[in-house]
């Protein structure tokens, strides 16, 4: 028998939510859960037109709040989807061991880009000789490549890290997935923020299973914390932090720097589009997509 000490900490417990959404409202779905805070989404198959959704959240008693607002949200989209409907709404409590075991049987080897393939640890994968691997542990954090965002955010860096030596800005940096995409396309520094504490862990593991340690720190807190500036800023995170944080975001991009925002539904395209270049700090530069999802690239003045 194990007795346990007094400085054991008890095992995190996570709220799963299970729910088949109209393939239509997946993605209005998905986004709606991480903004409540959701550390992780699998998109599954349902049926024919049904999509299967799990979200996890840290159980620390607000998750009864969660499900609250998912329910009314989902009465909300009854007007624009009628088959929303007859969506229930499914939970389940996991010890941490048990959602990381679930995860690997749901995380395979993914090409993102023809360069770049994102992989679990565990996962073997030939390699062609112009390719290169990103070993993430899945967790409780968002960016494991599967996303649409994650995806573009990584594309974009691809196509806009052509110069070497840049110091990059990784806000909201979840898995530390970008992060270590910018220090493999020759970054000379990459700083990558997060407030959760949970992700900070995660990154940090990535971060050391990939190698790049000497090139990426992670760091808990918010980017207020942060007195200098970058030649790169990146955000893959929601719509309402990207319009709260623009001028935190643009006080720490060097002039000429990229900014390069994703998370974004196309229907919000143009409007947070606007709400960046009224500043008169920025020059549109391109918008990329990937079914609703957009990612925006701007240079500053």
């Amino acid at each position: 028998m194990r007795i346990k000490k007094r400085d054991d900490k008890p095992p995190k417990r996570w709220l799963g939510i299970s729910l088949y959404v109209p393939r239509e409202s997946v993605d209005a779905v998905s986004n709606f859960l991480m903004e409540q805070g959701a550390s992780g989404i699998e998109e599954g198959k349902g049926d024919a037109k049904r999509e299967r959704l799990k979200a996890y959240f840290l159980q620390n008693g607000r998750e009864g709040k969660v499900i609250e607002v998912l329910r009314r949200y989902l009465k909300s989209l009854q007007a624009i989807q009628p088959e929303i409907s007859q969506t229930k709404v499914n939970t389940i409590s996991l010890l941490e061991q048990d959602w990381g075991e679930k995860w690997k049987r749901f995380f395979k080897p993914l090409q993102v880009t023809s360069r770049f393939v994102v992989k679990p640890p565990w996962s073997s994968f030939q390699l062609r000789k112009h390719q290169v691997s990103i070993n993430i542990t899945p967790g409780m954090a968002f960016g494991t490549g599967t996303h649409a965002t994650t995806k573009l955010s990584i594309r974009a860096l691809e196509k806009r890290l052509r110069k070497k030596g840049l110091s990059v800005l990784d806000v909201g940096t979840g898995s530390g997935i970008l992060s270590i995409v910018a220090a493999r396309l020759g970054a000379r520094e990459v700083l990558g923020m997060d407030t959760d504490p949970v992700a900070v862990e995660i990154a940090r593991q990535n971060v050391s299973q990939n190698g790049v340690s000497h090139i990426v720190k992670i760091r808990k807190g918010s980017i207020g914390r942060i007195r200098r500036r970058f030649d790169v800023v990146v955000a893959n995170i929601d719509l309402r932090s990207l319009r709260r944080m623009r001028q935190p975001l643009l006080r720490h991009l060097n002039r000429k720097g990229l900014l390069i925002l994703s998370g974004i539904l196309e229907e919000e395209r143009d409007r947070l589009r606007q709400h960046y270049t009224e500043t008169g700090l920025l020059r549109w530069a391109k918008v990329t997509q990937e079914g609703e999802w957009v990612c925006l690239t701007f240079s500053k003045k």
